[in-house]
């Protein structure tokens, strides 16, 4: 289920589900809720972002400590219940959230070393989120 579909349902005062034998479903196991208690950022990407040499570059550029983020997959974003925090940027296309959320999009972090105008982009939009 998306987190926006969560968040709906949520707000209708329908509870989500809680699996009670997790060993049966694998799935379950790889797409366990987040602890975003302490995020600034939370950052949709693969494993080849998440350990890129631009992605420390970035965070310092965007003055953000680096544990104040949180790296999960598309699948862990849908499924995650709860709060996300107001910064998300997504490395891997168009995600699905609420308006009061700030989303950053980007290309890959292999296409953005390598392309000035999207790294331009990004930056504009990190801009226009800390006025």
């Amino acid at each position: 289920m998306k987190h926006q579909q969560a968040v709906f349902l949520q707000e209708m005062g329908i509870t989500h589900w809680q699996v009670r034998k997790p060993t049966l479903f694998k799935t379950e196991e790889m797409l366990k809720q987040l602890n975003l208690s302490v995020c600034k950022l939370l950052v949709v990407c693969t494993e080849a972002d998440k350990s890129h040499e631009l992605m420390p570059a970035i965070l310092n550029a965007f003055n953000i400590n680096v544990d104040s983020v949180v790296y999960c997959s598309l699948a862990q974003f849908e499924s995650q219940q709860g709060t996300l925090p107001h910064l998300i940027w997504s490395t891997i296309g168009e995600i699905e959230t609420s308006v009061t959320h700030q989303l950053l999009h980007s290309p890959s972090l292999a296409t953005l070393a390598v392309n000035g105008n999207a790294k331009k982009v990004l930056w504009k939009q990190f801009c226009a989120y800390q006025q």
